[in-house]
């Protein structure tokens, strides 16, 4: 029986209803009070990997670049029992500067006002972030990662020859100009505070969550912005083509294929986006944002514990399904037992380097290259703050979107696969995969299950 239809009958049926029943009736059906200019729903929406305006581009090239660019987002908010949070503590490695590089501009790390109470405010008491200089870390004379410089040019090859990621998922860069006044309530965070902010999608570190935030922060509670995409990768294959036909120009059936256009269509991608990064500067005070200045961020995660989210969706997890190798990795190293399977991507790894799949590259390279390798700062947060961040942007900082779920993984052994199946041999091997993210994070004092492995 409905609620309504209860309170009618103690209406009519009764010649004194009791207020007392009826109080209990209503916290029986949890009756929540409407809040005042909220229409947000229960569930974020799955949003698309790239904007309207990309979607009307993409229409006018081919059927295949439409399909790809309609993929579900790939990213996922771990959280889970086995994910170690990664500290902001002074790290166990000491980052030593070059020798000759002592009047170096490492970038300032200091805030712009010590005053402003903002998560953001990095390297202020309220901020819980720190500020990195991608640039500046690779900076071949100076740089603390000037030793990961072969890494990095390696990436500008891929991507100048249109193989960069191929198969994988856009890059992309969401925003949001916040005022208060004219935003609908923020169930997590009351009130908002009038700041501009973007991020950096670094996969596998609550991206989807954040991301899709995002666009239901501009989309549907006030905020202003429009996601951009920076960088759109080839499609994994071409389609089967029609029975009969003979293949030409080396697209055969099942093989890469570059659809016309869009290396053209990803340079003015990169371009679009070079115009919202030449606006990224350190926090400011609430009166001093201006449509063109934002506070850029991104959130890193202990790599070993990264690793394992990697390998859970490279092979073939929810919206990673079409790249086209998650068959074959799983073909390659799916064993009896979660430690046998991890030890074998650990190998593949070393053997054939980090570029098989994007979820499998470095965050120091997909934080870099998202920038287009601009000197501007960007706030490094650690992975326990993805809650706090949700809050910011009027999210749920409980709910996940693809990790957690059981059925996100192709497999009960990856499914059951931990940091606890890790040994001091396979640690060893994997921080050495991952030591520029290793050193990218002690430099910005964040401490690593790395950081006794990594010299």
């Amino acid at each position: 029986m409905k609620l309504r239809h209860y309170l009618l009958y103690f209406l009519i049926s009764a010649s004194v209803p009791s207020i007392f029943v009826v109080l209990q009736i209503l916290r029986h059906f949890q009756v929540t009070p409407i809040v005042h200019h909220n229409d947000i729903p229960e569930e974020f929406d799955e949003m698309p990997d790239v904007s309207k305006d990309d979607k009307i581009q993409v229409q006018t090239q081919t059927k295949e670049m439409l399909e790809m660019n309609m993929n579900p987002l790939e990213e996922t908010i771990p959280l889970t029992e086995s994910a170690v949070e990664v500290e902001t503590v002074a790290p166990n490695r000491n980052i030593s500067i070059p020798e000759g590089c002592e009047s170096f501009d490492y970038g300032e790390t200091k805030p712009i006002d010590e005053n402003v109470k903002s998560i953001f405010n990095c390297g202020s008491q309220y901020g819980t972030c720190q500020w990195f200089y991608p640039a500046k870390f690779f900076d071949e004379t100076c740089g603390v990662g000037r030793e990961f410089l072969g890494d990095l040019n390696r990436m500008k090859e891929l991507y100048e020859s249109g193989t960069l990621w191929k198969g994988g998922p856009p890059i992309v860069l969401p925003n949001a100009r916040i005022t208060p006044e004219g935003m609908f309530q923020n169930n997590f965070k009351n009130p908002w505070d009038r700041h501009n902010i973007a991020m950096i999608h670094v996969h596998k570190t609550a991206g989807t969550s954040l991301v899709t935030s995002f666009d239901t922060l501009v989309n549907k509670m006030g905020a202003k912005g429009r996601r951009k995409t920076c960088y759109m990768p080839i499609p994994a294959k071409r389609r089967r083509q029609p029975p009969g036909a003979s293949p030409s120009d080396g697209n055969l059936r099942g093989t890469i294929g570059n659809p016309p256009g869009l290396s053209d269509m990803n340079k003015n991608r990169r371009e679009d986006c070079g115009k919202l990064l030449d606006g990224i500067v350190r926090y400011q005070r609430p009166d001093k944002w201006t449509e063109e200045k934002h506070t850029m961020f991104a959130v890193v995660r202990d790599p070993v514990d990264r690793f394992i989210s990697a390998i859970g969706q490279a092979t073939g997890a929810t919206g990673s399904a079409g790249n086209g190798i998650g068959k074959q990795l799983l073909d390659e190293c799916l064993k009896e037992t979660s430690k046998e399977t991890l030890n074998c991507f650990i190998d593949l790894m070393q053997t054939n380097s980090t570029w098989i799949e994007l979820h499998f590259t470095h965050m120091a390279l997909e934080i870099s290259f998202a920038t287009i390798y601009k000197d501007i700062p960007i706030a490094l947060f650690p992975f326990k703050e993805v809650p706090n961040l949700l809050k910011e942007v009027g999210a749920d900082p409980v709910k996940k979107k693809k990790d957690g779920h059981r059925g996100h993984r192709k497999s009960e052994i990856l499914e059951k696969m931990s940091v606890n199946d890790y040994d001091e041999k396979m640690l060893s091997k994997i921080c050495a995969v991952y030591k520029m993210d290793v050193v990218m994070m002690n430099k910005a004092g964040m401490a690593t299950k790395c950081d006794l492995y990594v010299k």
